[in-house]
């Protein structure tokens, strides 16, 4: 019985080997046009990949149908890998860019297809290739990215196409011949060794991955390598190319995203516009088509929407082409955000439901994911979803880490930040990041932007501690930094506003008069003895000054050091203390011989809104920021903050080295220390009264 069963077997076989002999012809035929489809496909979706195809060779059927004889009825029918094809890319993304292509264009026998990702349990590794059994669709091919006729012969034939990255590939090709192919059963240490292996080459994908996406945002980020003067230059330069390369997507989208970040709206639009149009024109296509048919100039179109609707002047358009941008084919979480911000103020069910998609696209993107929060914030008014996202809130802190660090997506960096640590109740965090965010912004309407984002918590303002301070500090630095940029009615708005928090509106007190210094630092009794030895030195800085003196207004450490001077050196100087609206917290002593008093709107506690409110009362008095002086001596939370802002703001800010704690460590941070308007000092009385003096 077992012999006649092995004749049939060979007999079948035969059979089978010889009608794939007479059919091979057309696999062959199959596997050249499918090698030109993939290679077409690869030079938009992953450069550089390596495209192999081959038609199955008749040794290797007749050895699997042998092998495999009891899963074949017919074989040529049942056999799905008698035509081959392999994309071999640098990077997952490119996996998924190519999985993308084959999805859209091709049929697929979904039973038979796999991708070994999805099968594998969290705890295994293995061979992680993407699988496909496709055949040619009717009609689909030759198409604008991909010219090549489908003979008749190969239409309905299947065909195999592994997608998988150059490291997926190294190890697949290794256990495929070592273990799949063995006529001997490997032992388990062998199989753990593969599985070892293989956890390690995932690991470096990722690696892989993480880097070039770090790469090219970084590459997109100018301003984390760039001065504005250095980004006009470059434009400049690339405007010159683009001349004798007009049809060039990566030229326009550079000086586009440039324009976009020196807030130059009219540039922006003009090139990207040009670019967009000369590709429709030259393919004739609309731009839906056209960014579906060269997905490279996605980018372009989004810039150009951001652009038109931040200019305001066409901004339906605007949105128009955000829409097209944000088609779920893209997967862009950007593209998605800013077509939700288009809506904001309009239709907030609209905006709110982009943002969540927006989010659901990359969770950990904190853009999408501070709009997705504001919005549901606004509609329940309240903080649970919040608390409810506190984990995802922390990855979010870590990304925004993660770009500072290698001086990208500035300042907004910094302006997420600054918004993710307010709603987890973190102020100093929050208002020292929009501090840095203000330092690093080179127009506007950043500042405008993360105002009126800032302004959608309000409903739920009371439940957020520093909220007021981040919200005047961001006035204040709007109106320092760029009023003369700020059209006439925002101007007006934000002006009065300031004169609205200011204590010559509120209590009705007299202008601060110039000139202006500061005298900030430390007030905790721990460390009083050590500031009063500062007594003489300062009594002799200040012998010759004459004008306004701010400080704390408590008899404690340099608030006291405020006090003495008023009382030594007596009218030359007017000093005026600021403190919190109502009774002082414990232990606080109202320093009495100060000239004058103002209270911030803080009813509790000593905070930076005491010197935000001297601030406000500075500027309703017309006085600029360019103008005072900060000296700053030893210091704690608040003496941080008000060193850093008063930087921001454009001050000229001296601190005492020696004098320690903030005033030590401010010298520290080299975004804040290489500002020219900075200065160590020592705690010699010369040196501080020619800084006083100057």
């Amino acid at each position: 019985m077992a012999q006649n069963n092995v004749k049939r077997n060979k007999k079948w076989a035969k059979l089978q080997i010889e009608n794939f002999k007479e059919i091979r012809p057309r696999f062959v035929k199959y596997a050249e046009v499918l090698g030109k489809v993939l290679s077409e496909a690869a030079k938009k979706y992953a450069p550089l990949a390596i495209v192999q195809t081959r038609p199955k060779a008749l040794t290797s059927f007749a050895e699997k149908i042998q092998r495999k004889n009891k899963s074949y009825k017919d074989a040529i029918k049942d056999m799905t890998d008698l035509c081959g094809g392999r994309v071999i890319t640098h990077t997952q993304a490119h996996v998924d860019a190519m999985c993308r292509f084959i999805e859209a264009n091709f049929e697929i026998d979904w039973e038979n297809s796999e991708n070994v990702s999805r099968r594998l349990k969290y705890s295994e590794f293995g061979y992680l290739s993407v699988h496909y059994i496709v055949l040619f669709k009717t009609g689909v091919f030759p198409s604008r990215e991909v010219d090549a006729e489908i003979p008749k012969p190969v239409m309905g034939l299947k065909a195999e196409i592994q997608v998988r990255t150059l490291l997926q590939h190294a190890w697949a090709d290794i256990t495929h011949d070592l273990s799949y192919k063995s006529e001997i059963k490997l032992p388990d240490k062998w199989n753990r060794e593969f599985a070892a292996l293989a956890a390690v080459l995932e690991d470096a994908d990722k690696a892989f991955c993480r880097i070039e996406s770090g790469l090219k945002a970084y590459q997109a980020s100018y301003g984390a390598y760039m001065s504005e003067a250095d980004m006009r230059q470059e434009i400049d330069k690339l405007e010159f190319v683009r001349k004798y390369d007009q049809f060039n997507p990566d030229l326009a989208g550079k000086i586009g995203k440039m324009a976009i970040i020196l807030g130059n709206w009219d540039k922006a639009i003009s090139v990207l516009s040009e670019a967009l149009e000369a590709k429709s024109r030259d393919v004739k296509l609309d731009l839906p088509e056209l960014i579906k048919c060269y997905p490279h100039y996605q980018p372009l179109l989004r810039d150009l929407g951001i652009a038109l609707c931040k200019q305001n002047r066409d901004f339906r358009k605007g949105q128009e082409y955000l829409t097209i941008a944000a088609d779920e084919y893209f997967k862009d979480s950007d593209a998605v955000a800013s077509l939700a911000g288009s809506y904001k103020g309009k239709d907030e069910g609209k905006a709110r439901d982009l943002y969540r998609k927006a989010y659901e696209i990359s969770p950990s993107d904190p853009y999408p994911l501070l709009n997705y929060l504001s919005c549901e914030i606004m509609h329940q008014k309240d903080l649970s979803l919040v608390k409810l996202l506190s984990p995802v809130i922390k990855d979010a802190i870590q990304t925004c880490n993660e770009h500072i660090e290698v001086g990208m997506n500035l300042p907004w960096a910094y302006y997420n930040l600054g918004e993710l640590y307010l709603l987890l109740n973190e102020p100093y965090e929050s208002v020292a990041s929009y501090a840095k965010a203000v330092l690093f912004s080179s127009a506007e309407f950043m500042i405008e932007t993360s105002l009126n984002s800032l302004e959608r918590l309000d409903k739920i303002s009371k439940k957020l501690s520093g909220y007021e301070w981040a919200r005047q500090a961001l006035l204040i630095a709007l109106l320092a930094r760029f009023s003369g940029k700020i059209n006439q009615t925002a101007l007006n708005k934000y002006k009065a506003q300031l004169q609205e928090l200011s204590t010559i509106k509120r209590h009705n007190k007299s202008k601060i008069k110039a000139p202006v210094v500061i005298l900030a630092g430390g007030c905790d009794s721990a460390v009083e003895d050590e500031l009063f030895g500062y007594c003489g030195v300062l009594l002799e800085a200040f012998k010759n000054y004459q004008g306004t003196l701010i400080s704390g207004g408590t008899a404690s450490g340099v608030s006291g050091l405020a006090g003495m001077l008023q009382e030594k050196i007596g009218n030359k100087i007017y000093t005026v203390g600021y403190l919190p609206e109502g009774k002082l917290p414990n232990g606080a002593i109202k320093d009495e011989r100060y000239s004058d008093y103002r209270q911030s709107i803080d009813k509790k506690e000593f905070s930076p809104l005491e010197p935000l409110q001297a601030w406000i009362d500075i500027m309703a008095s017309g006085i600029s920021p360019a103008e005072v002086k900060v000296l700053g001596i030893n210091g704690g939370n608040i003496a941080a903050i008000e060193y850093r802002l008063a930087l921001a703001f454009g001050a000229t800010v001296a601190v005492v080295e020696e004098s320690g704690r903030e005033a030590g460590k401010l010298p520290l941070d080299p975004d804040w220390s290489k500002l020219d308007q900075f200065h160590c000092l020592s705690g010699n009385a010369k040196i501080l009264s020619s800084f006083i003096m100057k």
